[in-house]
């Protein structure tokens, strides 16, 4: 992370206050800690506040979009499982001897 300066090359100071880069660990609460200062306060209160006053409006559109039922696919795959255990199971041997 940066100091905002830079040290300029064949430059002979020594001492005096140390403005080089400070290496910093990154961690995961990396982003929380992003999110607490002030403008990420008041993104996240406008997100909860659409979300929460928006969401007749929201579900409206859900119910509007043409989501298939799930039901007649689950029996159409279920039929073909059913079918190919079947035929699996008639081409295997059983296994008893006579």
């Amino acid at each position: 992370m940066t100091q905002g300066y830079r040290k300029i090359p064949g430059n002979k100071c020594y001492g005096g206050v140390q403005l080089d880069p400070v290496k910093k660990p990154c961690n995961g609460l990396a982003f929380l800690k992003s999110l607490g200062n002030l403008k990420g306060i008041i993104i996240i209160a406008l997100i909860a506040a659409v979300i929460y006053y928006g969401w007749p409006v929201i579900e409206a559109i859900l119910l509007m979009l043409p989501i298939p039922d799930p039901r007649e696919s689950i029996e159409k795959v279920k039929g073909l499982a059913g079918s190919a255990t079947g035929a699996i199971g008639g081409l295997i041997p059983s296994g008893g001897s006579s």
